[in-house]
């Protein structure tokens, strides 16, 4: 605390009876009250910045679930369809043609879920013998088969023909995209349609 010197404006100790500028009296000054300082209210200033904190937040948040939507939705339309097949007649027979006979092995059957995109579809039939080994097999594109799904018959998925008797035991069809198989289905060769069978040693062609 301190006094001001009425005559000159000097501020002395509050103790002082003279100025200490131009030694006036100061019995009679009265002491200066000092005024405390006042705190800073900083409430409003840490509200706005919390606020700004929850608003960025958010906003990321948001960005975050907008790039999930889209990237993630993204991502399941690439997922591969499942494409079944299900099998019709897979059977042998033979015929004649200009004094010959001919063997033929028909895989027919219905393509089930056909993709929209059908690009770089393949489907392959392997033909086996009853010991398991592989005879023959035989590749079609999956875009032969484009609008069969709406026809009621089923379709030829595979085809061997040859002169000499193969004596096939069973089938599988394959469902590939870009040389990776997909799915596997398989069935037994039906040889009830075949009115002769040579006795000679069996081979293929």
């Amino acid at each position: 605390m301190s006094k001001t010197c009425p005559n000159c404006g000097v501020n002395s100790p509050d103790n002082a009876k003279f100025c200490i500028e131009c030694a006036y009296s100061l019995e009679d000054v009265p002491v200066n009250k000092e005024e405390k300082p006042v705190k800073k209210d900083t409430s409003s200033e840490n509200g706005s910045v919390l606020g700004g904190i929850i608003i960025i937040a958010v906003i990321v948040i948001a960005v975050v679930a907008v790039g999930f939507f889209i990237f993630g939705s993204g991502q399941s339309n690439n997922v591969e369809p499942n494409i079944t097949i299900t099998f019709d007649q897979v059977y042998a027979n033979n015929y004649e043609s200009s004094g010959k006979t001919y063997y033929s092995y028909n895989v027919n059957g219905y393509i089930n879920n056909y993709p929209e995109n059908d690009a770089g579809y393949m489907i392959k039939t392997i033909y086996y013998d009853s010991n398991g080994s592989q005879i023959t097999s035989t590749v079609k594109k999956l875009s032969d088969f484009k609008g069969h799904e709406k026809y009621s018959f089923a379709s030829t998925l595979g085809s061997y023909y040859t002169e000499n008797y193969v004596d096939i035991d069973h089938v599988s069809v394959q469902i590939i995209k870009d040389n990776a198989v997909l799915n596997e289905f398989n069935s037994t060769m039906n040889k009830n349609k075949l009115t002769s069978i040579p006795n000679s040693n069996n081979s293929s062609k």
